[in-house]
């Protein structure tokens, strides 16, 4: 696997990468993520091999612009939007009823989508030129994630050196696809 820093001076070979249906490890606020482009099914598939990750658990989308919600959630209640304002960017994931056009492989067929604005100013810059991405944290399906390259033990196309993550732990997920929020993954940090 390739390794180069995560810098904007290497965006170019990154967004090549994704564009012929790369998958890459990269830095988060939280922990070390690994993702693909949301449009290239290709890259979708290849994810599920890397992660050894059944087929019937969803991956998370993460989006870098307020406005990309609309593109994966049916619709926005108050609470959702109350969180939003109040943690994103940052390390949540809120769980939404997804629009019908949102392909099924990402979702495990659920109803539901997972989105998060991760607080990374270079993160949140490099999807603003690729669109969202669909990720997982950077680990074979159940094992503990890493928060650092050293840490990272599955193959990539690209691994992205942007040292320690910040905070070192996943996100706080939160459904609100219905009226009544359920915390799914509590973490201290949120």
């Amino acid at each position: 696997m390739k390794t180069i820093t995560f810098n904007q001076k290497n965006f170019k070979e990154i967004i090549q990468t994704l564009k012929l249906g790369g998958v890459i490890i990269f830095p988060t606020d939280t922990v070390y993520g690994i993702g693909t482009l949301i449009s290239n099914e290709k890259g979708i598939k290849k994810l599920f091999e890397i992660k050894n990750r059944p087929v019937d658990k969803p991956f998370q989308v993460l989006i870098s612009d307020l406005k990309q919600i609309q593109l994966f959630a049916k619709e926005t209640n108050q609470t959702a939007k109350e969180l939003i304002k109040n943690h994103w960017p940052g390390p949540l994931t809120l769980i939404f009823k997804k629009k019908a056009e949102v392909l099924n492989v990402i979702t495990a067929n659920k109803d539901t989508i997972g989105l998060r604005m991760p607080d990374h100013p270079l993160l949140l810059k490099l999807m603003k030129k690729t669109g969202p991405l669909v990720v997982s944290s950077a680990n074979l399906s159940g094992n503990k994630p890493p928060t650092n390259p050293e840490e990272v033990k599955i193959e990539a196309d690209l691994l992205l050196n942007g040292g320690k993550c910040k905070i070192g732990q996943s996100s706080t997920i939160i459904d609100v696809s219905n009226n009544k929020p359920i915390i799914l993954r509590n973490q201290p940090r949120l």
